[in-house]
């Protein structure tokens, strides 16, 4: 017993150092000369762990998410500003084009906004031709800030933390600005039409007045300072090295191990799987860590502004399995309202487990704010993730589903 207290204690420990010397390279943000010096480490991370094939994917960079939100609520805004045909014209564009960010992650106006290119760091271990892959990865930038967000956010996270719920859709608060946009170019028409009235005018007013609040918010976020990004995703990317240390030494014959720090968030995995579009489903695992670094451990069963992905695969079900054995403590499904590159995984029709840990209020410790430190971390949760996750991969290669899979 006193000999595993140990072991644990090691294992945190080093998990602190990768996620402290993250955090000395602040605001990781997609396509910076900070995110290209992480990527370097992880590089060398992954070396001293005993991979030796490790490259470097460039990914095509997309505007940041404020700059986006921003400009298609400013537009909005200016749409009921300006109505007659023209604004019916301009709030229409600026709806269609926020429902495609959302719906196809690419929208008509991301095409204005400057963006920069990021990478992936991969790493490969295993047989050329495998029976079964997988997939350890984690995000390797780190979110922009915002306070005003992440209060938001929290009240709207809050309600998704009891398991024994009915299942509500996640939609969050980018749904909301999508409903706004539609409402805006409603009003806007009925007006155009010839409609006419205080309720109407004062409608279109208020609309307006919050898509252009909503906007300054935005922009107001793309400012912020640049947070360390300790929990969001340093302690991921501390949770994915583990837990390849730890396969590496239970690696079954036949096996091919890949760790991917993906750069840009989900264009990362997104370019990586379009490089992979060769593998089967059915034969590839992916488990991913994402802010694991406080509060209570969770899997995702469904996430995105709209609620569209779902994790329909048999890890899901391993996962609340491998829970229920009581090995690593208890952890509960939830719905999560933003994309994660476990869900580009789900997407695309492959096996994907995403672990997350969320404070009471709905919100993963600290996010996107300048307290996102190391010291505010729970090692022994990063250590938690990591081993759950290889037990529930275990599992799965096994092809059984009870505690004694991971034995």
């Amino acid at each position: 017993m006193e000999k595993e207290r140990e072991k644990s204690l090691e294992r945190q420990m080093r998990a602190f150092h990768w996620v402290r010397l993250l955090t000395e390279l602040p605001g990781r943000l997609a396509g910076t000369s900070e995110e290209r010096e992480a990527a370097d480490r992880i590089e060398t991370w992954l070396r001293e762990i005993g991979i030796e094939e490790v490259s470097s994917q460039p990914v095509r960079g997309r505007p940041r998410s404020p700059w986006v939100v921003g400009l298609h609520l400013g537009v909005g805004a200016a749409a009921c500003a300006l109505g007659g045909a023209l604004g019916v014209v301009v709030g229409g564009l600026a709806a269609y084009s926020f429902s495609r960010e959302l719906r196809a992650r690419e929208s008509l106006f991301s095409r204005w906004l400057p963006s920069a290119d990021s990478l992936n760091v991969i790493g490969r271990v295993g047989p050329n031709a495998p029976s079964q892959r997988v997939v350890l990865c984690a995000e390797l930038d780190a979110r922009q800030p915002s306070w005003i967000s992440s209060e938001f956010l929290a009240g709207w996270n809050a309600r998704r933390l009891d398991p024994t719920a009915a299942f509500r859709a996640a939609r969050g608060p980018a749904a909301a600005a999508e409903i706004l946009l539609w409402s805006a170019t409603a009003a806007v028409v009925v007006r155009w039409l010839g409609a006419s009235g205080f309720l109407l005018a004062a409608s279109t007013m208020s609309i307006g007045i919050a898509l252009a609040a909503g906007a300054l918010v935005s922009l107001r976020r793309s400012r912020a300072v640049r947070t360390p990004g300790a929990n969001d995703n340093a302690s991921g990317i501390a949770a994915t090295l583990t837990a390849t240390e730890q396969l590496l030494a239970l690696l079954p014959r036949g096996v091919e191990l890949w760790v991917v720090a993906s750069g840009a968030g989900c264009s990362g995995m997104r370019a990586f799987v379009d490089a992979h579009r060769d593998w089967s489903p059915d034969y590839t695992l992916f488990i991913h860590y994402k802010c694991v670094g406080g509060g209570a451990l969770h899997y995702i069963r469904r996430e995105g502004p709209l609620g569209d992905t779902a994790y329909v695969s048999q890890l899901v079900e391993l996962a609340r399995r491998v829970s229920a054995s009581d090995l690593f403590g208890a952890l509960t499904p939830i719905d999560w309202p933003e994309d994660t590159v476990g869900g580009v995984a789900a997407r695309r029709g492959f096996q994907a487990l995403s672990l997350i840990s969320l404070e009471a209020d709905g919100l993963p410790r600290n996010q996107r704010l300048a307290l996102d430190l190391p010291t505010s971390l729970d090692m022994e949760t990063v250590i938690r993730a990591s081993d759950f996750g290889v037990a529930v991969a275990r599992a799965a290669l096994r092809g059984e589903a009870g505690p004694i899979a991971i034995l």
